[in-house]
C-alpha cells in the first residue's frame, strides 16, 4: 500500500501505520496489495467501487464523512484497485494495525459524548461527538490510538503535561499517548465531532 503514489504515509510506529489517500473525482488508484488489518474513516462524501484483479468492479458504495470501515487482512494478501465515481475527492485516513497475532481486548471506554462504533479482533472505533450539551470529554486509552477531527474545532489537553493545541480543520488529527488521559472541549458554536481508532 505504501508504494501507491495516492497513497501518503502519515505515521509509522511500532504498532500501527496510517495513510492519507486521496482520489481525485473520476481517478482511480493503481493496484495495490493489504496485509495487515486496516480501519478507513472517511474526511468528505464520495462514492467508490473497487476491483481485484480478473474480476468485474463491486457495487458502488458511498461514504460521508465520518464512515469508518474496519477490514480483515492479515494472515492473507488482497489486492486490489479502486476508483473514485462520486463527485468529490475521495479521501480517507487508513490506520494499520501492524500486529500479526495476540491481538489484546482492552475495556471499553465510556465517557461524556463518546460512542463505541465498531470493534474487531484489531480495532475498536470511537465516534466523539460535543456540543452545547456535552461540552466536554476526558479519557484514557490503553492502547495506541489515533483521533481525528471530522468537523468543528476542539482544544485538546494531554494528561502528561503536554501543552494545550487546538484542532480545527477537517482532517487534524494526533496520536494519543497510551495510559494518559486526554480531554477535548469544543470550541466556538459550532458542534465537534471527532473518530478515535485504537488499535489493539
Amino acid at each position: 500500500m505504501g508504494k501507491e503514489p495516492h497513497h501518503r504515509q502519515l505515521l509509522y510506529t511500532a504498532h500501527v501505520r496510517m495513510f492519507d489517500i486521496t482520489v481525485p473525482a473520476g481517478a482511480s488508484t493503481l493496484d495495490h496489495s493489504h496485509d495487515r488489518d486496516v480501519v478507513t474513516v472517511a474526511l468528505g462524501p464520495t462514492t467508490l467501487r473497487t476491483r481485484q484483479p480478473g474480476e468485474d468492479w463491486s457495487a458502488p458504495r458511498s461514504y460521508v464523512p465520518g464512515s469508518v470501515n474496519v477490514t480483515r487482512y492479515t494472515g492473507g494478501v488482497a489486492v486490489h484497485r479502486m476508483e473514485n465515481i462520486g463527485k468529490t475527492p475521495y479521501r480517507v485516513f487508513a490506520v494499520e494495525n501492524l500486529r500479526e497475532k495476540a491481538w489484546s481486548m482492552p475495556q471499553l471506554i465510556k465517557a461524556a459524548g463518546t460512542t463505541l462504533l465498531q470493534q474487531d479482533r484489531s480495532f475498536a472505533v470511537y465516534e466523539v461527538r460535543l456540543g452545547p450539551s456535552t461540552t466536554r470529554t476526558s479519557h484514557v486509552h490503553q492502547m495506541p490510538t489515533v483521533v481525528i477531527l471530522i468537523s468543528g474545532s476542539v482544544e485538546v489537553q494531554g494528561g502528561g503535561g503536554e501543552s494545550v493545541f487546538r484542532m480545527e480543520a477537517n482532517g487534524r488529527w494526533f496520536p494519543s499517548q497510551w495510559d494518559q488521559p486526554h480531554t477535548l472541549t469544543v470550541v466556538g458554536e459550532s458542534p465537534a465531532h471527532l473518530v478515535e481508532v485504537e488499535a489493539r
